[in-house]
């Protein structure tokens, strides 16, 4: 008879220890994710911009390069020209009307993160769903496609010169 008690009393400590191990295993999971952490409130921001490059859901949002938020959400607008991207900020952190909003990338090919400047914090705290413009991201591909244009003209008028010279120096010589 007391084996038996000493066997339910030792399985039952055994099953509350891994239970709680499970409980702090999944906090832990969830704190140094890049999903939302339980520990922080958050208020909800929108940015609107025409593009929103390759930023995706769950990016961090900087504020003078201290992660403040994340990237919860990015719609499509209705008119299908532009991007609502939905920030969750924690509320520990205040950011002013006055701050400016940007895309950006860390490194030449890194991840996507939204960035945001402090001016002079003057005027009003943004609260909960405050509507902000965000200019569009950096766009490597559009540099290359305006440098190739650009490189084209330069030879066209490279050519064109090259003719004139010649032109030149047969009026010359004859």
């Amino acid at each position: 008879f007391n084996f038996d008690m000493e066997t339910k009393r030792l399985e039952w400590k055994v099953g509350l220890f891994v239970f709680i191990g499970l409980v702090l295993l999944a906090a832990l999971l969830i704190q140094f994710s890049k999903g939302t952490s339980l520990l922080h409130g958050t208020y909800q921001l929108q940015l609107h911009a025409g593009n929103v490059g390759g930023l995706k859901p769950r990016a961090a949002v900087l504020l003078a390069g201290v992660q403040v938020g994340q990237v919860a959400e990015i719609q499509l607008g209705d008119n299908g020209k532009s991007v609502t991207i939905f920030l969750k900020i924690y509320k520990a952190y205040t950011i002013y009307s006055d701050a400016e909003f940007n895309i950006e990338q860390s490194g030449f090919l890194g991840d996507q993160f939204v960035s945001v400047v402090p001016r002079l914090n003057q005027g009003a705290p943004l609260t909960n769903n405050a509507v902000v413009d965000c200019p569009p991201p950096f766009n490597i591909q559009e540099v290359a496609r305006n440098a190739a244009g650009f490189i084209k003209r330069i030879d066209e008028t490279a050519s064109r010169l090259n003719d004139a010279i010649s032109d030149v120096r047969r009026l010359v010589l004859n």
